[in-house]
């Protein structure tokens, strides 16, 4: 590093007072961050900014909304509310979060027990949601499905829709696609932008790609994907130039391919390996974790990845808290999937 660059220098010094003044003041410096990290302040119940101040108990700005009374402070419904972790275990977690540490390891290295470190992670990927959505696919586009096995990890016996596997058990009893199988639909362009979405059950349907791809794509040049049916509807409707590369082979003539996306499918593979099983009822948050870590191996230097994810995740909205993290929020329906199996517990 060239220390003769002033501005270098003072921003690392004003680093450095502002991780001296979290650490030495808590939640007032937290405050000052997010504030600072927003453009603006909005109540996190309805979204409105028709909000006023409602006092200020234990030195801390509370406020209030005129169109849903919601009250509420700045800390609300971020990772630094309903926790009495300080911000240097946050930050710990965060790093190793991105690193991909188990929970044990993270409980370990934060000192905190592992259920706390279970929804400090859940808390992140929550707040990743927002970022993630916010990502547009332009240009040449690579599109393919991804399918994985329904997985039941953490439901307990009595709200379970089959009779409970090994964990040593691989697939499902159906073989082949089926609605056993959860259908991704996946996505990256010529920026290195990505997309993953939880889209249904069984192979991709014209209404999966409406709901889940449609919405990411914006001023498309080239859309590739392989040769299912449900894409040249919706090619059609939405006046895309499709190449479809045919069964068997892996070019056309023109030389599209889908290298890339199968690529990203391998490492998706292996980054879900991590975790010994992701139950499918929170599948979703660790697709737009996995998301955010290509983004930042991508397009974020490594001494700076750290840095970057605090200001992202700080100023996003998270309802996750340690009483509803294990809440079984799922799009979808198992009872009626498993329904011809007359399952009762």
């Amino acid at each position: 590093m060239d220390y003769n660059n002033i501005d270098e220098l003072r921003e690392i010094i004003d680093e450095l007072n502002q991780k001296l003044q979290l650490l030495e003041n808590g939640k007032e410096a937290i405050c000052d961050m997010i504030l600072k990290g927003k453009q603006f302040l909005y109540c996190p119940r309805c979204g409105s900014v028709n909000i006023d101040k409602n006092g200020k108990p234990n030195n801390k700005q509370n406020y209030i909304c005129k169109d849903c009374n919601k009250k509420f402070n700045i800390l609300t419904n971020t990772i630094f509310h309903h926790t009495h972790l300080s911000y240097a275990k946050i930050e710990k977690a965060i790093d190793c979060i991105i690193h991909l540490f188990s929970i044990r390891k993270m409980a370990s290295i934060v000192k905190i027990s592992t259920k706390t470190a279970f929804t400090l992670r859940h808390k992140v990927m929550s707040c990743l949601k927002e970022i993630i959505n916010s990502c547009k696919l332009s240009g040449n586009i690579e599109l393919d499905e991804y399918y994985l096995a329904i997985n039941l990890k953490g439901t307990k016996k009595k709200n379970m829709p089959r009779a409970s596997k090994k964990r040593t058990s691989h697939g499902t009893s159906k073989r082949g696609i089926s609605s056993h199988k959860i259908c991704v639909t996946s996505g990256i362009d010529e920026n290195d932008n990505i997309f993953f979405e939880t889209a249904g059950t069984g192979s991709v349907t014209s209404e999966m790609i409406k709901n889940t791809v449609v919405p990411k794509l914006d001023n498309t040049n080239l859309v590739i994907t392989d040769c299912k049916s449900s894409y040249e509807s919706v090619a059609k409707d939405n006046k895309w130039n499709l190449k479809q590369i045919k069964s068997g082979t892996y070019i056309d003539d023109e030389h599209n391919n889908l290298a890339n996306i199968n690529s990203l499918h391998q490492q998706l593979t292996i980054y879900l390996s991590n975790f010994r099983g992701v139950s499918t009822k929170h599948l979703q948050e660790y697709l737009n974790l996995f998301c955010f870590l290509k983004y930042l191996n991508w397009k974020v230097e490594y001494n700076a990845q750290l840095k970057y994810t605090k200001h992202k995740i700080c100023i996003e909205n998270t309802n996750i808290i340690y009483d509803n993290v294990c809440n079984n929020h799922s799009i979808f329906d198992f009872n009626e999937i498993y329904s011809d199996y007359g399952f009762i517990p």
